[in-house]
């Protein structure tokens, strides 16, 4: 019982820092919007991140799961884990908005019109 909840706890490290490596991605996205970058680098950006986004949902999936998990293991709530999880993957549902909405922004652009 104490290795799993060792082992969530390092996991929670894990997708603390795999949230910052996406936001650190995301302000370097915003940078290099401003800078002229080769197409082949934008989409490598892009799928790097997209591959690093399905980690994070990955492992705060896991983390979800193994808090539940444990809660009705031990009988002791591990609500901690839990709720910092669910916090961790609202922020990154929220760059990964903003990262797909400047993407498709950058692809295709904004039509405003009038249809009659």
């Amino acid at each position: 019982m104490l290795n799993y909840r060792r082992l969530i706890a390092f996991l929670s490290r894990v997708h603390t820092y795999l949230t910052v490596l996406y936001a650190v991605f995301f302000l370097l996205f915003i940078l290099f919007l401003h800078l002229d970058i080769s197409s082949s680098f934008y989409g490598l950006m892009v799928s790097f991140s997209r591959a690093l986004g399905w980690t994070i949902v990955l492992v705060g999936a896991f983390l979800l799961l193994s808090s539940i998990h444990i809660s009705f293991l031990s009988k002791v709530v591990a609500a901690e884990p839990f709720i910092l999880t669910v916090l961790r993957l609202l922020v990154f549902f929220l760059l990964s908005f903003m990262f797909d909405f400047i993407v498709a922004l950058n692809n295709s652009g904004i039509t405003i019109g009038v249809d009659l």
